[in-house]
């Protein structure tokens, strides 16, 4: 997704709001901020303390990458609650 439709969802008038890809960009933010959480607790020192291999950075780009996808899922599955709030919290302009 690139930024122009970022800042083109965000600057909508009444007319092109019900078609635009905003439903879209509030998941990816949403799911954004949901896998960067799963990132976190992977990183957390009780975690790494219990391998006995050292994760590589191969092995963590690849985990970084299932939690983004797992994450994409999850909202597009069962957070389109959250979704429908943070979309009703950004009326369109005017």
């Amino acid at each position: 997704m690139n930024t122009d439709s970022i800042i083109s969802a965000l600057t909508l008038t009444r007319s092109s709001y019900n078609n635009s890809d905003v439903k879209e960009i509030t998941e990816t933010f949403v799911a954004n901020i949901f896998s960067k959480v799963l990132n976190d607790i992977q990183e957390n020192e009780l975690i790494k303390d219990n391998k006995l291999i050292p994760e590589s950075n191969a092995e963590k780009w690849l985990k970084e990458l299932i939690n983004l996808e797992y994450a994409n899922l999850i909202v597009k599955r069962s957070m389109q609650p959250l979704v429908q709030e943070i979309i009703k919290a950004f009326p369109p302009q005017r």
